[in-house]
Protein backbone atom coordinates (compact mmCIF):
# COMPACT_ATOMS: atom_id res chain seq x y z
CA UNK A 1 0.00 0.00 0.00
CA UNK A 2 1.29 3.36 -1.12
CA UNK A 3 0.83 6.14 1.77
CA UNK A 4 1.25 8.72 -0.54
CA UNK A 5 -1.79 7.69 -2.14
CA UNK A 6 -3.72 7.41 0.30
CA UNK A 7 -2.69 11.02 1.11
CA UNK A 8 -6.67 11.90 1.00
CA UNK A 9 -8.14 9.43 3.20
CA UNK A 10 -5.61 10.14 6.06
CA UNK A 11 -6.80 13.29 6.43
CA UNK A 12 -8.55 14.70 9.79
CA UNK A 13 -12.43 15.91 9.05
CA UNK A 14 -12.18 18.45 11.75
CA UNK A 15 -8.60 19.81 11.37
CA UNK A 16 -8.32 19.17 7.59
CA UNK A 17 -4.15 18.07 8.82
CA UNK A 18 -2.97 14.43 8.48
CA UNK A 19 -3.82 12.48 11.76
CA UNK A 20 -2.45 12.80 14.73
CA UNK A 21 -2.81 10.08 17.18
CA UNK A 22 -6.15 9.04 15.30
CA UNK A 23 -9.24 7.08 17.34
CA UNK A 24 -12.37 5.42 15.49
CA UNK A 25 -16.46 5.95 16.41
CA UNK A 26 -18.69 3.55 16.12
CA UNK A 27 -19.58 4.34 13.46
CA UNK A 28 -16.79 3.55 11.51
CA UNK A 29 -15.36 7.21 11.02
CA UNK A 30 -12.12 8.19 12.59
CA UNK A 31 -10.59 12.07 14.23
CA UNK A 32 -7.68 13.09 15.69
CA UNK A 33 -8.16 12.46 19.71
CA UNK A 34 -8.09 15.84 20.90
CA UNK A 35 -9.99 16.80 17.79
CA UNK A 36 -13.32 14.51 18.54
CA UNK A 37 -12.52 15.81 22.17
CA UNK A 38 -12.62 19.22 21.29
CA UNK A 39 -15.90 18.77 19.71
CA UNK A 40 -17.65 16.97 22.01
CA UNK A 41 -16.65 19.33 24.80
CA UNK A 42 -18.11 22.36 22.82
CA UNK A 43 -21.05 20.55 21.25
CA UNK A 44 -22.89 17.85 23.17
CA UNK A 45 -24.97 17.63 26.16
CA UNK A 46 -26.15 14.94 28.25
CA UNK A 47 -26.39 12.04 26.49
CA UNK A 48 -25.97 13.65 23.02
CA UNK A 49 -22.45 12.76 21.44
CA UNK A 50 -22.04 12.57 17.54
CA UNK A 51 -20.02 11.99 14.93
CA UNK A 52 -19.27 15.71 13.37
CA UNK A 53 -18.70 13.53 9.91
CA UNK A 54 -22.03 11.95 9.32
CA UNK A 55 -23.90 13.20 12.62
CA UNK A 56 -24.56 9.71 13.88
CA UNK A 57 -25.64 10.05 18.16
CA UNK A 58 -24.10 7.88 21.21
CA UNK A 59 -25.57 7.38 23.91
CA UNK A 60 -23.81 7.27 26.12
CA UNK A 61 -20.39 8.43 25.31
CA UNK A 62 -18.64 5.93 23.02
CA UNK A 63 -15.08 4.44 24.16
CA UNK A 64 -12.38 6.26 21.91
CA UNK A 65 -9.98 3.49 20.44
CA UNK A 66 -6.81 4.10 18.76
CA UNK A 67 -7.28 3.26 15.23
CA UNK A 68 -3.94 1.07 14.99
CA UNK A 69 -4.33 0.36 11.16
CA UNK A 70 -4.60 4.05 10.32
CA UNK A 71 -2.05 4.92 12.88
CA UNK A 72 0.73 2.67 10.71
CA UNK A 73 -0.41 4.09 7.15
CA UNK A 74 0.25 8.05 8.84
CA UNK A 75 3.49 7.09 9.91
CA UNK A 76 4.28 5.47 6.84
CA UNK A 77 2.99 8.45 5.09
CA UNK A 78 5.03 11.00 7.19
CA UNK A 79 8.44 8.95 6.88
CA UNK A 80 7.73 9.00 3.06
CA UNK A 81 8.18 12.64 3.28
CA UNK A 82 11.40 14.86 3.07
CA UNK A 83 12.27 16.66 5.70
CA UNK A 84 11.73 20.32 6.06
CA UNK A 85 13.74 22.38 4.50
CA UNK A 86 15.04 20.28 2.07
CA UNK A 87 15.73 21.31 -2.01
CA UNK A 88 13.12 18.74 -4.16
CA UNK A 89 14.18 17.43 -7.79
CA UNK A 90 12.90 20.21 -10.31
CA UNK A 91 12.46 17.27 -12.98
CA UNK A 92 10.68 15.01 -10.74
CA UNK A 93 6.60 15.74 -11.54
CA UNK A 94 4.67 14.04 -9.00
CA UNK A 95 5.85 12.61 -5.55
CA UNK A 96 9.44 14.99 -5.76
CA UNK A 97 12.65 13.41 -4.58
CA UNK A 98 15.23 15.20 -2.47
CA UNK A 99 17.92 16.59 -4.68
CA UNK A 100 21.41 15.46 -4.52
CA UNK A 101 23.06 18.40 -6.70
CA UNK A 102 22.48 21.60 -8.15
CA UNK A 103 23.70 22.63 -11.69
CA UNK A 104 24.86 25.60 -11.98
CA UNK A 105 24.26 25.46 -15.58
CA UNK A 106 21.35 24.55 -16.14
CA UNK A 107 19.98 26.22 -13.18
CA UNK A 108 18.11 23.37 -11.88
CA UNK A 109 18.39 20.88 -9.01
CA UNK A 110 18.70 17.24 -9.84
CA UNK A 111 17.64 13.97 -7.41
CA UNK A 112 19.96 11.17 -8.23
CA UNK A 113 17.79 9.47 -10.43
CA UNK A 114 17.75 12.77 -13.13
CA UNK A 115 21.18 13.53 -11.86
CA UNK A 116 22.77 10.39 -14.30
CA UNK A 117 22.71 12.45 -17.74
CA UNK A 118 25.14 14.83 -15.75
CA UNK A 119 27.23 12.10 -14.64
CA UNK A 120 27.24 10.08 -17.80
CA UNK A 121 26.26 12.49 -20.91
CA UNK A 122 29.06 14.33 -22.17
CA UNK A 123 26.69 16.88 -23.28
CA UNK A 124 27.13 17.96 -19.15
CA UNK A 125 30.38 17.12 -18.76
CA UNK A 126 31.39 21.39 -18.22
CA UNK A 127 28.50 21.76 -15.68
CA UNK A 128 29.07 22.48 -12.65
CA UNK A 129 27.17 20.70 -10.02
CA UNK A 130 27.00 21.80 -6.00
CA UNK A 131 25.38 21.09 -3.46
CA UNK A 132 21.54 21.08 -3.17
CA UNK A 133 21.07 25.54 -2.85
CA UNK A 134 16.78 26.61 -3.45
CA UNK A 135 18.51 29.68 -4.34
CA UNK A 136 20.61 30.47 -6.96
CA UNK A 137 20.30 34.23 -6.57
CA UNK A 138 23.46 34.70 -4.79
CA UNK A 139 25.98 32.98 -7.31
CA UNK A 140 24.66 34.82 -10.50
CA UNK A 141 26.36 37.88 -11.23
CA UNK A 142 24.11 41.37 -10.55
CA UNK A 143 25.15 42.64 -13.82
CA UNK A 144 25.07 40.00 -16.74
CA UNK A 145 22.96 37.31 -14.15
CA UNK A 146 25.39 34.80 -15.49
CA UNK A 147 26.72 32.25 -12.60
CA UNK A 148 29.79 33.45 -10.57
CA UNK A 149 32.65 31.15 -11.88
CA UNK A 150 35.88 33.27 -11.78
CA UNK A 151 38.16 34.96 -9.02
CA UNK A 152 39.08 38.85 -9.48
CA UNK A 153 42.31 38.84 -7.71
CA UNK A 154 42.66 42.35 -8.14
CA UNK A 155 38.93 43.71 -7.28
CA UNK A 156 39.10 40.72 -4.45
CA UNK A 157 35.69 39.62 -5.58
CA UNK A 158 33.45 37.17 -7.84
CA UNK A 159 32.94 37.80 -11.26
CA UNK A 160 30.85 35.69 -14.23
CA UNK A 161 32.49 35.27 -17.51
CA UNK A 162 30.86 38.21 -19.33
CA UNK A 163 33.02 40.36 -16.48
CA UNK A 164 35.98 38.51 -17.27
CA UNK A 165 35.52 39.21 -21.32
CA UNK A 166 33.53 42.61 -22.16
CA UNK A 167 33.62 43.59 -18.35
CA UNK A 168 35.58 45.63 -16.14
CA UNK A 169 37.29 42.50 -14.90
CA UNK A 170 38.86 41.94 -18.19
CA UNK A 171 42.49 42.91 -17.68
CA UNK A 172 42.33 42.15 -14.05
CA UNK A 173 44.18 38.70 -12.52
CA UNK A 174 41.56 36.10 -12.44
CA UNK A 175 41.69 33.09 -10.69
CA UNK A 176 39.22 29.44 -10.77
CA UNK A 177 36.76 29.46 -7.85
CA UNK A 178 39.06 26.42 -6.72
CA UNK A 179 42.41 28.30 -7.12
CA UNK A 180 41.03 31.24 -5.42
CA UNK A 181 39.89 28.77 -2.30
CA UNK A 182 43.46 27.29 -2.21
CA UNK A 183 45.00 30.90 -1.93
CA UNK A 184 42.61 32.05 0.50
CA UNK A 185 42.08 29.08 2.80
CA UNK A 186 46.23 28.95 2.81
CA UNK A 187 46.41 32.48 4.07
CA UNK A 188 43.86 32.31 6.47
CA UNK A 189 45.30 28.65 7.70
CA UNK A 190 48.65 30.88 8.05
CA UNK A 191 46.91 33.90 10.24
CA UNK A 192 45.22 31.15 12.16
CA UNK A 193 48.77 29.13 13.08
CA UNK A 194 49.69 32.96 14.71
CA UNK A 195 47.11 33.17 16.75
CA UNK A 196 47.80 29.25 17.79
CA UNK A 197 51.00 30.62 18.89
CA UNK A 198 49.14 33.22 20.82
CA UNK A 199 47.25 31.60 22.24
CA UNK A 200 49.80 28.63 23.16
CA UNK A 201 51.91 31.68 24.76
CA UNK A 202 49.05 32.54 26.19
CA UNK A 203 48.01 28.90 27.60
CA UNK A 204 51.74 29.15 28.89
CA UNK A 205 51.53 32.22 30.71
CA UNK A 206 47.90 31.20 32.21
CA UNK A 207 49.88 28.08 33.95
CA UNK A 208 52.68 29.89 34.98
CA UNK A 209 49.61 32.20 37.21
CA UNK A 210 48.63 29.17 38.42
CA UNK A 211 51.40 27.93 40.25
CA UNK A 212 51.84 31.62 41.40
CA UNK A 213 48.87 31.93 42.86
CA UNK A 214 49.40 28.37 44.07
CA UNK A 215 52.78 29.06 45.77
CA UNK A 216 51.76 32.75 47.04
CA UNK A 217 48.51 30.87 49.08
CA UNK A 218 51.19 28.32 50.46
CA UNK A 219 53.23 30.85 51.63
CA UNK A 220 50.95 33.16 53.34
CA UNK A 221 49.48 30.23 54.40
CA UNK A 222 52.75 28.78 56.50
CA UNK A 223 53.62 32.31 57.03
CA UNK A 224 50.44 33.25 58.96
CA UNK A 225 50.21 29.86 60.75
CA UNK A 226 54.32 30.34 62.02
CA UNK A 227 53.56 33.82 62.79
CA UNK A 228 50.68 33.44 64.91
CA UNK A 229 52.44 30.43 67.28
CA UNK A 230 55.36 33.02 67.40
CA UNK A 231 53.08 35.17 68.49
CA UNK A 232 50.85 33.90 70.72
CA UNK A 233 53.77 33.32 73.22
CA UNK A 234 54.29 36.82 73.90
CA UNK A 235 50.59 37.40 73.29
CA UNK A 236 50.36 39.67 76.31
CA UNK A 237 52.80 41.70 75.97
CA UNK A 238 52.94 42.21 72.42
CA UNK A 239 49.24 41.35 70.87
CA UNK A 240 49.18 44.26 69.19
CA UNK A 241 52.46 44.24 67.23
CA UNK A 242 51.06 40.74 66.01
CA UNK A 243 47.41 42.40 64.49
CA UNK A 244 49.47 45.08 63.10
CA UNK A 245 51.97 41.82 61.53
CA UNK A 246 49.34 39.72 60.29
CA UNK A 247 47.32 42.72 58.77
CA UNK A 248 50.13 43.66 56.55
CA UNK A 249 50.63 39.80 55.55
CA UNK A 250 47.45 39.83 54.38
CA UNK A 251 47.10 43.19 52.71
CA UNK A 252 50.82 42.21 50.61
CA UNK A 253 48.97 38.67 50.05
CA UNK A 254 45.51 40.09 48.92
CA UNK A 255 48.08 42.78 46.54
CA UNK A 256 49.83 39.96 44.65
CA UNK A 257 46.53 37.94 44.10
CA UNK A 258 44.43 40.37 42.85
CA UNK A 259 47.19 40.88 40.72
CA UNK A 260 47.33 37.12 39.31
CA UNK A 261 43.67 36.96 39.10
CA UNK A 262 43.67 40.34 37.39
CA UNK A 263 46.39 38.94 34.73
CA UNK A 264 44.59 35.54 34.78
CA UNK A 265 41.69 37.07 33.78
CA UNK A 266 43.02 38.93 30.87
CA UNK A 267 44.59 35.62 29.19
CA UNK A 268 41.53 33.92 29.38
CA UNK A 269 39.37 36.91 27.77
CA UNK A 270 42.10 37.20 25.13
CA UNK A 271 42.35 32.66 24.76
CA UNK A 272 38.03 32.72 24.28
CA UNK A 273 38.38 35.44 21.70
CA UNK A 274 40.98 33.44 20.14
CA UNK A 275 39.16 30.22 20.78
CA UNK A 276 36.00 31.88 18.85
CA UNK A 277 37.74 32.76 16.00
CA UNK A 278 39.04 29.70 15.27
CA UNK A 279 35.86 27.71 15.62
CA UNK A 280 34.41 30.20 13.10
CA UNK A 281 37.36 29.27 10.77
CA UNK A 282 36.61 25.64 10.83
CA UNK A 283 33.00 25.98 10.21
CA UNK A 284 33.71 28.52 6.99
CA UNK A 285 36.35 25.96 5.74
CA UNK A 286 33.76 23.31 5.33
CA UNK A 287 31.38 25.58 2.96
CA UNK A 288 32.22 25.02 -0.63
CA UNK A 289 34.37 27.16 -2.33
CA UNK A 290 31.81 30.48 -3.41
CA UNK A 291 29.92 30.59 0.27
CA UNK A 292 34.12 30.21 1.67
CA UNK A 293 35.26 33.29 -0.07
CA UNK A 294 32.25 35.65 0.35
CA UNK A 295 32.49 34.80 4.22
CA UNK A 296 35.94 34.45 4.27
CA UNK A 297 37.19 38.70 4.02
CA UNK A 298 35.07 39.56 6.96
CA UNK A 299 36.87 36.88 8.87
CA UNK A 300 40.55 37.48 8.02
CA UNK A 301 39.60 41.27 8.74
CA UNK A 302 38.76 39.74 12.31
CA UNK A 303 41.78 37.97 12.56
CA UNK A 304 43.84 40.50 11.44
CA UNK A 305 42.18 42.82 14.03
CA UNK A 306 42.65 39.91 16.64
CA UNK A 307 46.18 40.31 15.99
CA UNK A 308 46.86 43.72 16.83
CA UNK A 309 45.66 43.42 20.18
CA UNK A 310 48.72 43.29 22.84
CA UNK A 311 49.20 40.29 24.81
CA UNK A 312 48.54 41.00 28.72
CA UNK A 313 52.34 41.18 30.23
CA UNK A 314 52.79 38.65 33.23
CA UNK A 315 55.45 39.82 35.37
CA UNK A 316 56.77 38.11 38.58
CA UNK A 317 54.73 38.36 41.90
CA UNK A 318 56.62 38.60 45.17
CA UNK A 319 55.40 39.51 48.75
CA UNK A 320 56.75 42.43 49.75
CA UNK A 321 57.54 42.18 53.25
CA UNK A 322 59.45 44.86 53.66
CA UNK A 323 57.34 47.10 55.55
CA UNK A 324 56.71 43.99 58.33
CA UNK A 325 60.76 44.64 58.97
CA UNK A 326 60.19 48.29 59.40
CA UNK A 327 57.09 47.47 61.37
CA UNK A 328 59.48 44.82 63.83
CA UNK A 329 62.46 47.38 64.13
CA UNK A 330 60.55 50.47 65.32
CA UNK A 331 58.36 48.65 68.39
CA UNK A 332 60.47 45.66 69.58
CA UNK A 333 63.52 48.01 70.42
CA UNK A 334 65.21 46.39 73.50
CA UNK A 335 63.47 42.79 73.31
CA UNK A 336 66.20 41.03 70.79
CA UNK A 337 65.09 37.52 72.01
CA UNK A 338 61.27 38.74 70.66
CA UNK A 339 62.88 40.86 67.22
CA UNK A 340 64.86 37.27 66.65
CA UNK A 341 62.06 35.10 66.42
CA UNK A 342 59.68 36.88 64.24
CA UNK A 343 62.71 38.24 61.71
CA UNK A 344 63.24 33.72 61.37
CA UNK A 345 59.68 33.63 60.84
CA UNK A 346 59.27 36.56 58.27
CA UNK A 347 62.60 36.82 56.40
CA UNK A 348 62.46 33.15 54.58
CA UNK A 349 58.86 33.51 53.81
CA UNK A 350 60.98 36.03 51.00
CA UNK A 351 63.36 33.77 49.63
CA UNK A 352 64.38 30.51 49.07
CA UNK A 353 67.63 30.36 50.72
CA UNK A 354 68.38 29.92 54.24
CA UNK A 355 71.95 29.99 56.17
CA UNK A 356 72.96 28.75 59.34
CA UNK A 357 72.93 32.65 60.58
CA UNK A 358 69.53 32.48 59.78
CA UNK A 359 70.16 35.04 56.80
CA UNK A 360 67.08 35.41 54.83
CA UNK A 361 67.79 37.53 51.41
CA UNK A 362 64.31 38.63 50.28
CA UNK A 363 63.59 40.39 46.79
CA UNK A 364 62.74 43.54 46.90
CA UNK A 365 61.27 43.60 43.70
CA UNK A 366 60.58 41.47 40.18
CA UNK A 367 64.22 42.08 38.60
CA UNK A 368 65.86 41.10 42.09
CA UNK A 369 68.73 42.79 43.83
CA UNK A 370 72.49 43.18 42.98
CA UNK A 371 75.47 42.86 44.67
CA UNK A 372 78.21 45.48 42.80
CA UNK A 373 81.87 44.39 43.41
CA UNK A 374 84.49 46.48 41.70
CA UNK A 375 87.78 46.15 43.52
CA UNK A 376 91.31 46.83 42.93
CA UNK A 377 93.98 44.17 44.46
CA UNK A 378 97.71 45.93 46.24
CA UNK A 379 100.21 43.47 47.04
CA UNK A 380 103.17 44.77 48.96
CA UNK A 381 105.35 41.85 49.24
CA UNK A 382 108.87 41.33 46.43
CA UNK A 383 106.29 38.89 44.08
CA UNK A 384 104.26 41.52 42.16
CA UNK A 385 103.61 45.48 43.46
CA UNK A 386 100.84 47.69 42.12
CA UNK A 387 97.06 47.16 41.57
CA UNK A 388 95.42 44.52 39.53
CA UNK A 389 91.35 44.09 39.44
CA UNK A 390 89.48 41.32 40.63
CA UNK A 391 86.76 39.52 38.48
CA UNK A 392 83.73 37.25 39.40
CA UNK A 393 83.85 33.80 37.95
CA UNK A 394 80.20 32.92 36.61
CA UNK A 395 81.25 28.86 37.07
CA UNK A 396 80.97 29.23 40.65
CA UNK A 397 77.70 31.62 40.71
CA UNK A 398 74.87 30.50 42.18
CA UNK A 399 71.74 30.05 39.82
CA UNK A 400 70.01 32.62 41.34
CA UNK A 401 72.89 35.30 40.78
CA UNK A 402 73.32 37.34 37.36
CA UNK A 403 76.48 39.10 37.20
CA UNK A 404 77.51 42.22 35.34
CA UNK A 405 78.82 42.03 31.63
CA UNK A 406 82.70 43.25 33.28
CA UNK A 407 82.17 40.27 35.97
CA UNK A 408 82.18 43.40 39.08
CA UNK A 409 78.93 43.05 40.15
CA UNK A 410 76.28 41.08 41.06
CA UNK A 411 72.47 40.89 41.09
CA UNK A 412 70.18 38.65 43.09
CA UNK A 413 67.12 37.71 41.45
CA UNK A 414 63.86 35.07 42.46
CA UNK A 415 63.94 33.44 38.79
CA UNK A 416 66.89 30.93 38.66
CA UNK A 417 69.03 31.75 35.61
CA UNK A 418 69.95 28.91 32.66
CA UNK A 419 73.63 28.05 33.02
CA UNK A 420 75.66 25.31 32.85
CA UNK A 421 76.28 23.11 35.59
CA UNK A 422 79.80 23.28 36.09
CA UNK A 423 80.65 21.65 39.56
CA UNK A 424 82.43 24.60 41.38
CA UNK A 425 78.83 26.31 41.15
CA UNK A 426 77.33 27.17 44.61
CA UNK A 427 74.01 24.82 44.95
CA UNK A 428 72.55 25.99 47.79
CA UNK A 429 73.11 29.60 48.46
CA UNK A 430 73.39 32.96 46.43
CA UNK A 431 77.23 32.87 46.74
CA UNK A 432 79.83 33.38 44.06
CA UNK A 433 84.01 33.26 43.92
CA UNK A 434 86.56 35.90 42.20
CA UNK A 435 88.29 33.81 39.48
CA UNK A 436 91.55 35.12 41.01
CA UNK A 437 92.89 33.21 44.11
CA UNK A 438 95.86 34.25 46.71
CA UNK A 439 98.85 31.65 47.81
CA UNK A 440 101.15 34.58 49.17
CA UNK A 441 101.38 37.82 50.11
CA UNK A 442 99.54 40.86 51.23
CA UNK A 443 96.44 42.29 49.38
CA UNK A 444 93.51 44.76 49.54
CA UNK A 445 90.06 44.91 47.75
CA UNK A 446 87.08 47.22 48.93
CA UNK A 447 83.52 46.22 48.40
CA UNK A 448 80.59 48.35 48.26
CA UNK A 449 77.44 47.34 49.65
CA UNK A 450 74.02 48.71 48.36
CA UNK A 451 71.97 47.48 51.95
CA UNK A 452 72.25 44.66 54.52
CA UNK A 453 72.20 40.82 53.63
CA UNK A 454 75.75 40.45 52.44
CA UNK A 455 78.59 38.79 53.27
CA UNK A 456 82.00 38.91 52.40
CA UNK A 457 85.13 37.10 52.95
CA UNK A 458 87.25 34.45 51.45
CA UNK A 459 87.25 30.84 50.45
CA UNK A 460 89.35 27.72 49.75
CA UNK A 461 88.96 26.51 46.61
CA UNK A 462 87.82 23.00 48.00
CA UNK A 463 84.91 24.99 49.95
CA UNK A 464 82.10 22.43 49.55
CA UNK A 465 79.55 23.69 47.03
CA UNK A 466 76.62 22.20 48.58
CA UNK A 467 74.99 21.90 51.42
CA UNK A 468 75.40 23.21 55.08
CA UNK A 469 78.96 23.98 55.19
CA UNK A 470 78.64 25.68 52.02
CA UNK A 471 77.69 28.73 53.30
CA UNK A 472 80.48 31.02 53.39
CA UNK A 473 81.85 30.83 56.83
CA UNK A 474 80.32 27.50 58.61
CA UNK A 475 83.80 25.80 57.91
CA UNK A 476 87.09 25.68 58.10
CA UNK A 477 87.49 26.40 54.80
CA UNK A 478 85.91 29.98 54.63
CA UNK A 479 85.76 33.16 56.78
CA UNK A 480 82.99 36.16 56.27
CA UNK A 481 81.85 39.09 57.28
CA UNK A 482 78.20 39.02 57.45
CA UNK A 483 76.12 42.17 57.29
CA UNK A 484 72.36 41.44 58.35
CA UNK A 485 69.06 43.44 58.74
CA UNK A 486 69.73 43.81 62.38
CA UNK A 487 73.27 42.32 63.04
CA UNK A 488 76.67 42.12 61.92
CA UNK A 489 78.82 39.39 62.51
CA UNK A 490 81.88 37.99 61.72
CA UNK A 491 81.82 34.03 61.01
CA UNK A 492 84.19 31.29 60.59
CA UNK A 493 84.10 27.03 61.14
CA UNK A 494 80.34 27.31 62.39
CA UNK A 495 81.36 30.24 64.95
CA UNK A 496 80.17 33.63 65.27
CA UNK A 497 80.85 37.15 66.79
CA UNK A 498 78.75 39.50 66.96
CA UNK A 499 80.22 42.78 66.19
CA UNK A 500 78.42 47.03 66.31
CA UNK A 501 76.16 47.63 64.02
CA UNK A 502 76.91 50.63 61.49
CA UNK A 503 74.44 52.59 59.35
CA UNK A 504 73.27 50.89 55.59
CA UNK A 505 75.39 51.61 52.65
CA UNK A 506 78.80 50.78 54.11
CA UNK A 507 82.39 50.81 52.36
CA UNK A 508 84.10 47.45 53.12
CA UNK A 509 87.82 47.23 53.08
CA UNK A 510 89.32 43.40 52.99
CA UNK A 511 93.06 42.94 54.22
CA UNK A 512 94.57 39.76 53.65
CA UNK A 513 98.10 38.51 54.65
CA UNK A 514 98.52 35.36 53.86
CA UNK A 515 101.78 34.50 55.59
CA UNK A 516 100.96 36.16 58.59
CA UNK A 517 97.36 34.48 58.49
CA UNK A 518 95.51 37.20 59.11
CA UNK A 519 92.27 38.43 57.14
CA UNK A 520 90.97 42.14 58.86
CA UNK A 521 87.86 43.89 57.94
CA UNK A 522 87.50 48.16 57.79
CA UNK A 523 84.40 50.43 57.62
CA UNK A 524 85.43 52.95 55.07
CA UNK A 525 83.68 56.49 55.16
CA UNK A 526 86.00 59.63 55.63
CA UNK A 527 88.41 57.64 58.33
CA UNK A 528 89.12 54.31 58.17
CA UNK A 529 87.11 52.38 61.28
CA UNK A 530 88.11 48.43 62.04
CA UNK A 531 85.91 46.16 62.36
CA UNK A 532 87.08 42.77 63.34
CA UNK A 533 90.37 40.31 62.26
CA UNK A 534 90.51 36.25 62.06
CA UNK A 535 93.78 34.78 62.61
CA UNK A 536 94.75 31.58 61.07
CA UNK A 537 97.28 29.47 58.93
CA UNK A 538 96.38 29.42 55.31
CA UNK A 539 97.74 26.25 54.33
CA UNK A 540 96.07 26.40 50.20
CA UNK A 541 95.24 29.10 48.02
CA UNK A 542 92.13 31.36 48.99
CA UNK A 543 89.63 33.14 46.78
CA UNK A 544 87.86 36.31 47.52
CA UNK A 545 83.65 35.54 48.37
CA UNK A 546 80.74 37.10 48.26
CA UNK A 547 77.10 35.99 50.04
CA UNK A 548 74.55 38.19 47.95
CA UNK A 549 71.08 37.84 49.87
CA UNK A 550 68.80 41.24 49.16
CA UNK A 551 71.28 44.47 47.83
CA UNK A 552 73.94 44.55 45.92
CA UNK A 553 78.08 44.09 46.12
CA UNK A 554 80.37 46.02 44.12
CA UNK A 555 84.19 45.99 43.62
CA UNK A 556 85.90 49.16 43.48
CA UNK A 557 89.12 49.97 41.98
Amino acid sequence: MDPEGLKDELICAVCLQVYQDPVILPCQHSFCLKCIERVWVHTAGPGRFECPQCRCRFDPRPSLKRNFTLCDIVEKYNHSQPPAGHVMCDYCDSNPNPAVKTCLKCEISLCSLHLKPHLQNKAFSGHTLIEPVSDLTDRQCPDHKDPLIFYCKDDAKCVCVSCAIIGKHKSHTLLSLNEAQAAIKEELETEIKKLQEVQQNCSSKQRGLERSETEVKTRINELKGKLSKSFSEWRRKLEEDEKSTLKLINEEGLRALKQIRSCSEALNKRMEQITFIDGETQTLVQREPLSFIQNSKQLLSRVTESQKVTDPDVPEFTLNLSNIFQLIQERLNGCEKYHSDILEIIMPASTKYRGPLDIMPPPHSPSGTALRIAAGISRRTGISQGKSSLSLDPKTANCNLVLSDDLRSVTWTERKQFSLLYPKRFKHYPQVLCSQSFSSGSHSWDVETDGNECGIGIACGTVEREGRNSFLGNSNKSWCLYCGFSYLKAWHNSQFTDLPLFPSKPRIRVQLDYEAGTLSFYRVTDSVRYLHTFQTTFTEPVFPAFYCGRKCLKLLN
